[in-house]
């Protein structure tokens, strides 16, 4: 019998050709997740992170401690693989600009680069073995995600990135590390049971959703060295009784099946622009439009603002209603569509730094937030979950109804990122210099490269030695 950790192992360990297009794709990937990671180095969450593991001058695993800040700070050191990728998947993950595969409503790139950059760091590793073991991290993770399904999760309260990223992790360590199929079946399986993260954090705008990327990257590594060392897993881990896809969704789903194309799930990811949640991207871009159209619009201008919400990622952006005009952090920003459509329409934009002071700029735009009215709509979820499409309407107090929507989020394969949109991006967070240092860093690895375990932000140069 043939069960889904088996056909997920066979793939992972397969002899897949990488096309130029893929290779090309997953650099882009490659620096917008060390963009993110340099960007993310001062949030409280990751130095809180960096205080919480042993750090020491003898070189364990490169620890992303050495990814200096914007101003040069930062201490140098090394740490276990397994406490580099944790450190370094909260720190990815705390701005809310990592990538998205928008099927099954999660983040690979902050699961995926911190585990195999981390075991790398260990193994002189070169660049092309790391890419294609980060790809098969992505279609392991991405795949299983679709097979449980975002409604599914979020209805039990449980993260998709932080559950099937596990799975993921594990997939990109076990091909890292040589294992066999029958290894990487029992690699998986292991990742499976250990897999975790709730979406409590709602609650009061905590940390943990910034702890179940970085959980998930460890929680690979480790699953993948037990099974080198002979741990066994249940063969039906994922699709079983009491097995993964039960426990965090609603189990085999009839219509799901498992597609496994080398490299296409990273190609299918999206890139984000804006720091909150890819559910409330799209909104954002058409009421940013319509500010753009009406320079002089003012709220006393503005009856009601409609937003189309996702059902899925309603309960992360929309409800309950009330709770969301309470913003007191920045996370309670980020999970909140009112807050976007209010900054979108009122200011034009969607900063980082008018998320990190989130709770002055809530109060400012209070009577923005107030009108903004999320709705379900029926084509939004016919599209949904291959594709998310957008569209709101601005209701004036005279009468006007302006409209707008669109077919797929900007940063979508749709609307793909390009190469200089993404220095652009990384210009936002690590500045000008570093940026552009970093990205001829990275365009410069060849797959004959030694890859190590991370990058020198403050100076923009790659840590890697040449084969």
């Amino acid at each position: 019998m043939s069960t889904i950790s088996h056909r997920l192992a066979a793939h992972t360990v397969a002899d897949h050709p990488v096309s130029p297009e893929l290779a090309e794709w997953m650099r882009l990937l490659l620096l917008d997740y060390h963009a993110i990671t340099g960007g993310g180095f001062h949030r409280d969450s990751a130095v809180a992170a960096r205080a919480a593991i042993e750090i020491s001058e003898q070189a364990t695993a490169f620890f992303p401690a050495a990814l200096h800040g914007v101003d040069g700070a930062g201490t140098s050191g090394f740490a276990t693989v397994e406490s580099a990728a944790l450190v370094n998947g909260i720190t990815a993950h705390g701005l809310e600009l990592d990538d998205t595969f928008e099927e099954s409503s999660l983040h690979p790139g902050v699961v995926i680069f911190p585990a195999v950059l981390a075991l790398a760091s260990t193994r002189q590793a070169l660049t092309g073995e790391v890419l294609a073991a980060a790809i098969v991290g992505y279609d392991v993770m991405c795949s299983v995600g679709v097979l449980l399904g975002a409604r599914e999760s979020y209805g039990r309260g449980f993260h998709p990135t932080g559950v099937a990223g596990c799975v993921g992790a594990a997939a990109s360590a076990a091909r890292l590390l040589s294992l066999t199929v029958e290894q990487t079946m029992h690699a998986l399986g292991l990742a499976a049971n250990m897999a975790s993260g709730s979406l409590e954090f709602l609650a009061d705008g905590s940390w943990t959703k910034r702890l179940n990327a970085g959980h998930a990257a460890a929680t690979g590594i480790r699953a993948a060295k037990l099974a080198a060392a002979g741990f066994t897993a249940p063969a039906t881990a994922i699709e079983g009784r009491d097995g993964f896809l039960m426990q965090y969704g609603a189990g085999v789903v009839a219509g799901r099946e498992l597609a496994l194309e080398f490299g296409r799930s990273a190609l299918d990811t999206s890139i984000k622009f804006y720091p909150c949640c890819r559910y409330m991207h799209g909104n954002i871009d058409l009421l940013r439009h319509i500010r753009e159209q009406n320079p002089t619009l003012t709220i006393d201008d503005v009856a009601r603002i409609r937003v189309g919400v996702i059902q899925a990622g309603a309960s992360l952006v929309s409800e309950p209603a009330a709770r969301k005009l309470v913003v007191n952090t920045p996370v309670d920003a980020q999970f909140n569509m009112p807050f976007g459509a209010a900054v979108a329409l009122a200011t034009g934009r969607a900063t980082v730094d008018q998320f990190d002071d989130a709770p002055a700029v809530a109060a400012e735009l209070m009577e923005w937030m107030t009108k903004v009215e999320c709705y379900r709509s029926d084509s939004l979820e016919a599209a949904f979950p291959a594709r998310w499409q957008a569209e709101v309407q601005v209701v004036l107090r005279d009468g006007t109804v302006i409209e707008k929507s669109e077919e797929s989020f900007r940063g979508a394969p749709g609307d793909r990122a390009t190469w200089a949109d993404i220095v652009q991006k990384a210009e936002g967070l690590i500045g000008a210099d570093a940026a552009n240092a970093l990205a001829a860093s990275v365009a410069d690895l060849g797959d004959s490269a030694v890859l190590g375990g991370g990058v020198a932000v403050g100076t923009g140069t790659l840590a890697v030695s040449r084969a």
